[in-house]
């Protein structure tokens, strides 16, 4: 087994490097998707490695760290409330039939991001965006969900190739 100074420093600076990519999608303004989806990638990678329960220390961590060091609201929140956790409850839903499993994770997608999308829009922003754009976000939303579901699985396998020689 690794020991532990060794997969602490990996996840110190896999936590590092997805606050540092939230950062730069605030500043940059590569958008509420883009930043929390690439940080939730970057701990996918060390959850593959070290397992769920070491995924959820790492994602509190980076959440919390986020929410402290990152301007972007709606970055942090789309973090926080799906891109971070997702990856770690992916294996359970993965588990049901296949149409029920791609049912339950678009109605998760969906139920996150109108939440999200309303308190942007009634408490921090309001009367930014109109009801049209707002349906067209959540139909390109939804095709970006779905592209990301179909990379999880290859970005896996990738990641479990390199995790090897990392030991």
């Amino acid at each position: 087994m690794e020991n532990k100074a060794k997969r602490m420093a990996y996840s110190s600076v896999g936590i590092a490097l997805s606050v540092v990519i939230m950062f730069l999608g605030a500043v940059l303004e590569l958008g509420m998707y883009a930043s929390p989806l690439i940080a939730g990638m970057i701990l996918m990678f060390l959850g593959t490695k070290y397992g769920r329960k070491w995924h959820l220390s790492l994602y509190i961590a980076t959440s919390i760290l986020s929410v402290l060091l990152v301007p972007h609201i709606e970055a942090n929140m789309m973090f926080v409330g799906f891109f971070g956790w997702y990856p770690i409850i992916r294996p359970s839903l993965q588990k049901l039939p296949k149409g029920i499993s791609f049912a339950a994770k678009v109605i998760i997608f969906n139920l996150t991001v109108i939440v999200i999308e309303y308190i942007v829009v009634t408490v921090l922003v309001p009367e930014v965006l109109t009801k049209w754009m707002i349906a067209i976000l959540l139909v390109i939303a939804n095709v970006a969900f779905v592209m990301y579901d179909a990379l999880i699985p290859r970005m896996e396998r990738v990641m479990k190739v390199y995790a090897k020689k990392l030991k």
